[in-house]
């Protein structure tokens, strides 16, 4: 089954993360789709979207402009895109950089909530999240 991303996330911010979903197709578990969920959870203007929850497709965590920051797939990634600041931190916490994505995603394992709220925040702090 192949899974499309909705129109309004083609944006060229999104470029890496949908040509991984497009060339991967990827499923995820609802467990790792829950955690990136729930790892989201009391951030600002946060949305989540999968193409189809009842086929255990991936989930995506995006802005409102539709800033793609977080995706859940496979049995156990969860992969944020992070400022290149972070990667290092990220990297020695146990995280090691997706490749299949892009230099500035990030899979990780532990604190969730921390490397979500830093993907989030950096995102929301680029010049493409406005108007807040």
């Amino acid at each position: 089954m192949s899974w499309n991303l909705e129109d309004r996330f083609r944006i060229p911010e999104n470029s890496y993360v949908l040509s991984f979903i497009e060339h991967e197709n990827p499923s995820a578990h609802d467990g790792i789709a829950s955690m990136l969920t729930s790892s989201a959870r009391g951030l600002r203007y946060v949305r989540w979207y999968c193409p189809d929850v009842h086929a255990y497709a991936y989930v995506v965590l995006h802005t409102r402009n539709n800033r793609i920051f977080g995706i859940a797939y496979g049995m156990r990634v969860i992969s944020f895109r992070l400022p290149n600041v972070a990667l290092a931190e990220a990297v020695a916490d146990g995280g090691f950089i997706c490749d299949e994505i892009g230099g500035d995603w990030i899979s990780v394992t532990k604190n969730l909530d921390v490397w979500c709220k830093r993907a989030h925040d950096y995102v929301v702090s680029n010049t493409f999240e406005t108007g807040r």
